[in-house]
């Protein structure tokens, strides 16, 4: 070994013979690394380090590669596959009557630690964590095949940013695999890259030696795009390693899996519905996102590595054309099914144009925020290494090493990019692909070969953000450090706080809020229901502890009555999804509910038409079209709001006909609702179709002869058709329905705003004002009603 075992400058002695797993439990292929030695070996030399070649069952005949896909396929016949023959029965899933997430699971990691379940699957495969345990325990066994036996220590890697429930999704899978894991078994992916880079090139290649290095790790994968940011020290004396954690970027679902998407999306389904003759908007949300696409991914990325890899050719002797123009990747020809239909795909190409133009939001540094559509995700790898830099408080030209990893650096834009960015640093990698995939598992084999032999980590991860109690009106009292190390307290019990004290005589709740600083994110946030009312300035203690696996676990009681007690662990760790929008979370929340009650019924056409509005919210209507298809047919019968959202939608598609199909079709299932046809004269007016506009905002104010609205609309159609009598006629009628302006919701007030205009009706105008005014002056409700407990004047030692 070139650097692991000079970390700590001691000699090692050994008395048994030792074999150590590493595991990269990876979104898109996973891998196991061993290593070997025994009681005479040579602590001068390197342990026998192997990466398993692992036998994984396809339809041709076994395949053995180190390399095992993390896609699962259970068979009509019983069991299940796990690697290489479930990922191409994926390409073909009419052959084993596959359908994805009932006996089909595959880059479900992301999903790890989710409110997420398969209700279509059978027990066995209902949840994430069962699928990691399904291909945690494949592996393991193919290990034991192809080494002899079984593992002393097994290390199972994560991505930094996975949260304490991911973590725990995690453990739970590596128990189902027969593992057991200890509170450092579990390595951060990013950290684990370094290790096997160290051993590869020596840390006196890599490191100034007597000084400070920063090293930003930047491991972008099929499935997560992962930041760490580590410390690393080499004493120019001994050449003894220390290295520490210093941030770490919260969780971005983000990698090269988002890539091939988009190529599916952007070219082999045009490429597809263009050849045999579809027109595009026959094929639902479904048929394109759960039908097709899956069947299509493999191609999508043959595609990108093939012509990734002739464009690193060509950029290496100088021979690419600006632009790309004229370079391009070809694969074998394709058939997908869609039902009982074949559809083919003679010539799946990819030319570096569309690549370039796929890659461009994905390595811009200015709009680093997330842009999701129903079919997939696009965001800036720029996103989660900023993140980092802003979580140890360093720019860009601080960063003196930065590592490449992760299959999807190997993308020759990618590495340009990372070059640009970190100008004054080193950028290094591995240079042969197949290692850049066997970095993170060679890495945890090295790491549990010295938790066995040194009894500690090699690289020790600190806590990145303070952590601190809001009291009072929320000032903060730290609790740990930044820069502390995990766990916290080092002996792995509670450390203890005396400082504080009730706020209030007769209080019987108090919120115990504890955050990271200085971005104040939430770890923990729970209220103290105490039995009897305490008294105001009695004394509070605090004890606390932060686990090496990123559990923050706070205890507190009243000093003089321990019985009145408050025990919680924090649901939230320090690493967390980025400005999780709400509407999604509530999205998430409606999902699995239906999950429980056995997917979609008629009993739940309730929520399928909430899910159906929220997905519209965040703009994503063809999925919202599909809910609402899935909702018309279980409940088997026409439904006026269903019909009436599917034409809006189809509007925001700007599918016109379908459009008005719908709200037609909407109005004949109403015999009292106007607002289908209210609505279909909107859009013929929007066109400039004033005569049938009318036609249909007459209809519907026979069936709701007061509408104000369609009686404003009617009045400015009838003006762009030079009736100006007419016009004037239904603006007087209009003005008597609408009402005092206080009692008209916001969408009535926007159109009496637009009747006053037409009507140049100053004082209609100055009311509309003053409402708005109003409602704006109100204000929201504040929610902060229970007190925190409060510091306490004396400075008390903490203890």
């Amino acid at each position: 070994m070139k650097a692991v075992m000079v970390l700590r400058g001691r000699p090692l002695v050994l008395d048994k013979t030792l074999k150590v797993w590493g595991i990269d439990l990876g979104t898109t292929n996973s891998t196991v690394t061993e290593i070997r030695f025994s009681s005479n070996w040579d602590v001068g030399a390197a342990p026998d380090m192997t990466v398993l070649e692992l036998d994984q069952p396809t339809q041709e005949g076994v395949f053995t590669s180190p390399l095992v896909p993390s896609v699962l396929a259970v068979l009509p016949s019983g069991g299940h596959w796990v690697g290489e023959g479930a990922k191409r029965l994926r390409a073909r899933p009419q052959e084993a009557g596959l359908i994805p997430e009932r006996t089909l699971f595959f880059e479900t990691k992301n999903e790890m630690g989710l409110k997420k379940s398969y209700y279509r699957a059978a027990e066995p495969y209902d949840r994430p964590s069962k699928i990691a345990g399904h291909i945690l325990q494949a592996l393991c066994e193919r290990a034991k095949e192809a080494s002899g036996g079984p593992a002393d220590r097994v290390v199972v890697t994560v991505p930094a940013s996975f949260q304490l429930s991911q973590r725990m999704d995690t453990l739970s899978a590596a128990r189902m695999a027969g593992l057991d894991l200890g509170p450092y078994d579990l390595l951060d992916e990013p950290t684990a890259a370094l290790l096997a880079f160290i051993e590869t090139a020596g840390a006196g290649e890599l490191f100034t030696a007597g000084g400070l290095n920063r090293v930003l790790v930047f491991d972008f994968g099929g499935g997560t795009c992962d930041v760490s940011i580590v410390e690393v020290t080499l004493s120019a004396r001994e050449k003894r390693l220390e290295a520490a954690m210093r941030a770490a970027s919260r969780y971005h679902r983000l990698g090269g899996g988002d890539l091939d998407g988009a190529i599916v999306h952007d070219v082999l389904l045009p490429a597809l519905i263009e050849e045999n003759g579809i027109d595009p908007r026959e094929l639902s949300w479904a048929e394109k996102k759960r039908g097709l696409e899956p069947q299509l991914l493999g191609t999508a990325e043959a595609l990108k590595i093939g012509l990734c890899r002739e464009i690193d050719r060509l950029k290496k002797f100088g021979k690419y054309p600006k632009g790309g123009i004229g370079i391009e990747a070809h694969q074998p020809p394709v058939t997908c099914w869609l039902g009982g239909r074949a559809l083919s795909l003679s010539k799946p190409i990819l030319t570096a144009p569309e690549w370039e133009q796929i890659l461009q939001p994905f390595l811009d540094t200015d709009n680093l925020y997330a842009r999701e559509t129903e079919y997939r995700l696009t965001q800036s790898v720029f996103s989660p290494l900023q993140d980092a830099l802003d979580r140890a408080n360093l720019k860009a030209g601080e960063i003196d090493v930065v590592l490449l990893v992760g299959g999807s650096t190997l993308i020759p834009e990618v590495s340009e990019a990372m070059g640009a960015f970190f100008s004054k640093a080193k950028v290094v990698g591995f240079d042969d692909p197949l290692e850049v995939q066997l970095a993170v598992s060679k890495g945890a084999a090295l790491h549990a070969f010295c938790l066995e032999v040194l009894g500690h980590p090699v690289i020790q991860p600190v806590l990145a953000d303070t952590v601190a109690l809001l009291t009072g009106k929320g000032d903060p009292l730290t609790l740990i450090q930044a820069g502390s190390s995990v766990p916290y307290p080092p002996d792995g019990g509670f450390a203890r706080i005396d400082r504080l004290s009730v706020p209030a005589s007769g209080e019987h709740e108090m919120r115990m809020e504890v955050v990271a600083l200085p971005s104040r994110q939430v770890l923990l946030n729970e209220v103290w229901h105490m039995d009897g009312a305490a008294k105001r300035g009695e004394h509070i203690t605090l004890e606390y502890r932060f686990g090496a696996n990123g559990e923050l676990e706070c205890g507190a009681y009243v000093t003089e009555r321990p019985q009145q007690n408050f025990h919680r662990s924090a649901e939230n760790p320090l690493v967390t999804v980025v400005n999780p929008h709400p509407t999604r979370l509530r999205i998430e929340s409606l999902e699995e509910e239906i999950r429980q009650r056995g997917g979609p019924s008629p009993k739940n056409a309730g929520k399928l038409l909430q899910l159906a509005k929220l997905y519209a919210d965040l703009g994503q209507y063809e999925k919202a079209i599909d809910f609402l298809r899935v909702t018309l047919r279980l409940i088997n019968r026409p439904d006026a709001e269903l019909l009436n959202l599917m034409g809006l939608y189809y509007a925001d598609l700007k599918d016109i006909e379908r459009s008005e199909k719908a709200l037609l079709a909407a109005d004949e299932a109403s015999s009292n609702w106007g607002g289908p046809l209210f609505n279909l004269g909107v859009q013929k007016w929007k066109r400039g179709d004033y005569t049938g506009a009318v036609e249909a905002l007459q209809g519907s104010l026979r069936k709701e002869p007061a509408s104000a609205p369609a009686q404003t609309l009617l009045s400015l159609c009838q003006d762009a058709l030079g009736k100006e009598a007419e016009a004037a006629a239904t603006r007087r009628a209009a003005r008597d329905n609408f009402g005092p302006p206080r009692q008209m919701d916001d969408w009535k007030l926007g159109w009496f705003e637009t009747w006053a205009h037409a009507s140049s009706d100053a004082e209609g105008l100055k009311a509309v004002e003053n409402e708005r005014t109003r409602r704006n002056s109100k204000g929201t409700p504040t929610s902060e009603q229970v007190l925190r407990p409060e510091v306490r004047p004396s400075i008390e030692k903490m203890r």
